[in-house]
């Protein structure tokens, strides 16, 4: 008797359920407003702990460093396994401190 209730329940609970949303397509994302002087190029995946190559040239790591994907979430360098292409900002000693991986939609805008 229990299990009929429960399952009864199970199922009516299944049927009332709201789908997830589905993503939304790239186009309609909204744009990400990249720091003015943040310049674009293509990052190699970070190897080593002191620096970043982007567009074959080394750049020291800032000690605060963050590298957002393309949801703008925060991720670990170590999770970058491609050269992608990236809006960048050094800080003012010259280290890289801030990468955007960039979107399709991202890549052709001007």
């Amino acid at each position: 008797m229990i299990n009929g209730v429960v399952g009864s329940a199970v199922n009516t609970a299944m049927e009332n359920a709201i789908d997830a949303p589905a993503p939304l397509p790239e186009a309609a994302a909204v744009a990400r407003p990249f720091p003015e002087g943040a310049a674009q190029g293509r990052m190699a995946p970070p190897a080593g702990l002191m620096e970043i190559v982007i567009d074959g040239k080394p750049y020291p790591r800032a000690p605060g460093l963050q590298i957002r994907n393309q949801q703008n979430m925060i991720v670990m360098p170590g999770t970058i396994l491609d050269t992608v292409p990236v809006r960048y900002q050094f800080d003012p000693s010259g280290a890289v401190f801030r990468v955007w991986i960039l979107t399709r939609t991202e890549i052709a805008a001007p």
